[in-house]
């Protein structure tokens, strides 16, 4: 697997489909909040606030979909049978209480769902 450096040498290295995918998830993270610190960590883009990674993307899987993966970086533990921090998100397929994913097949599955995953990263980020 290759270990990329920068977030164009990541997108660089995807089909088309899922560079559009990325692009356009990439463009509403960003435009939640601008100030993220964008760079890779686990071979794959992942979003910076206040020092710790709270968005990844994961799309080297076998489903050959776009995830993005809510978090809360290394440093807090999770709890696998716990209830999540964040509610009312229905996109988010929840594994913890501070990890879930959201997983989109194609770009109008993401356009579509626009304010949706706006307003869910909204709330992640803002959560401490």
């Amino acid at each position: 697997m290759d270990k990329y450096k920068t977030f164009d040498a990541y997108i660089d290295a995807l089909d088309e489909s899922r560079q559009a995918q990325v692009l356009k998830l990439r463009e509403y993270i960003l435009s939640v909040d601008p100030l993220l610190n964008e760079h890779i960590k686990w071979n794959a883009p992942s979003y910076v606030k206040d020092g710790e990674d709270r968005i990844t993307f994961n799309t080297v899987n076998k489903a050959q979909v776009a995830t993005l993966v809510l978090h809360m970086g290394a440093t807090r533990k999770e709890d696998k049978k716990g209830q999540p921090i964040l509610k009312d998100t229905t996109l988010v397929e929840w594994v913890s209480d501070i990890r879930g994913y959201m997983t989109f097949h194609s770009l109008d599955e993401i356009i579509s769902n626009k304010e949706a995953i706006t307003r869910i990263v909204r709330e992640w980020l803002a959560l401490g």
